[in-house]
């Protein structure tokens, strides 16, 4: 039988725990508190989602794509949206906002087309 030296317990129990705090941080989390939403619908499945909160998404039929494209050789994420009053909601780091570029899609003014980037609050 192999003893282990009293030292070599504590290093094993250090590591056990870390692991056990570093594996609380990696859960998933939801969003837009998603949670209380449900927990009402839930309770309340017959009545709309705008009753319950009137501040709440609703999403299309179809969720929107990220598709994988290039843009002056960089690696984008082009987001094709559903309908044509699809809401997206945008969340940057603290002390960052949102900015919308919009241009003429392939020189045609009719279509349009714009990248969304979170920016320094101060840089605009």
């Amino acid at each position: 039988m192999i003893k282990f030296p009293f030292k070599e317990w504590l290093v094993l129990a250090a590591m056990a725990i870390a692991l056990a705090f570093c594996i609380h941080f990696l859960q998933a989390t939801p969003a837009l508190s998603a949670t209380g939403v449900i927990a009402t619908a839930i309770s309340q499945p017959d009545a709309p989602l705008l009753e319950l909160n009137p501040g709440a998404i609703a999403t299309a039929a179809q969720p929107p794509k990220l598709v994988p494209a290039v843009l002056g050789g960089k690696q984008v994420y082009v987001l094709y949206s559903t309908q044509p009053n699809d809401v997206i909601l945008v969340r940057c780091y603290p002390t960052y906002q949102p900015v919308l570029s919009v241009k003429p899609m392939g020189g045609q003014p009719s279509q349009k087309e714009g990248t969304l980037t979170c920016k320094p609050s101060g840089a605009m």
